[in-house]
């Protein structure tokens, strides 16, 4: 979807900016004005050139000048853990489930939603599983199923606000397999409907990659990587990585 893609592209930007080569900016602002429809273009510069300016960016800030406010009044950041193994089992099912709602003006973390889940096909955790992402078997013993869990993802979507046709927001994921793979293939198997603010999301590698040059192939560690970031939490914790 070019206007997700678009406004992932800008999400990137605002967040990472203060990381990006001075030579890029330019770059990634001509592009992006590429995707997005004439007339978004308005009071952006406030947010960026701040944040710009207290990094030393006095040039490259005229470039920016011009960025608008998100798309998005909201990003809901996701990233699922699922049981797993080697050789993989079959079917997978989500036993992490956390989102958190970033404010697309200010980027800050306004609400989370965190629950584990219990799987039902391969109740019992695998040695490697808890060792990838360290859930241990206490964590989703006596969990609510996924169809509970999508129950309460949908209450708290509507406590927030998130359901009102007003208010614009959408779900970014570290790659596609999270909504384009394991939660649709799970409702198939559960015989569970997926609701429609699941079916569009931004995928972060795809923004990175289009601003940066290159692939992220290990994810969210070669993006903090590319931008000089650190990474905060435990790798592989689905909360972790969001």
């Amino acid at each position: 979807v070019s206007d997700a893609f678009g406004c992932s592209m800008i999400a990137l930007l605002h967040t990472g900016a203060a990381k990006f080569p001075p030579n890029l900016l330019p770059r990634a602002r001509q592009a992006v004005c590429s995707l997005l429809p004439a007339g978004v273009f308005k009071g952006y510069s406030s947010i960026v050139s701040r944040k710009l300016a207290s990094h030393g960016f006095g040039a490259s800030m005229a470039a920016m000048s011009s960025f608008p406010p998100q798309r998005y009044h909201y990003f809901l950041v996701l990233d699922f853990e699922a049981t797993c193994d080697k050789p993989q089992i079959h079917p997978q099912e989500i036993i992490e489930f956390p989102i958190l709602k970033l404010n697309g003006r200010t980027m800050e973390i306004e609400s989370t939603f965190h629950m584990y889940v219990q799987p039902v096909v391969h109740p019992q955790l695998t040695p490697f599983c808890t060792e990838l992402t360290g859930i241990i078997q206490g964590m989703v013993d006596g969990q609510p199923s996924l169809q509970q869990v999508l129950e309460r993802v949908d209450e708290w979507m509507a406590k927030e606000g998130l359901l009102d046709p007003s208010v614009k927001s959408i779900f970014v994921t570290c790659g596609d397999w999270d909504l384009k793979v394991m939660l649709p293939g799970q409702c198939q198997y559960l015989g569970l409907p997926v609701a429609d603010y699941f079916k569009q999301w931004i995928n972060l590698k795809k923004a990175y990659s289009f601003a940066m040059g290159s692939w992220p192939k290990n994810g969210l560690l070669d993006m903090n990587k590319g931008l000089n970031l650190q990474h905060i939490g435990r790798p592989h914790s689905g909360i972790g990585e969001c």
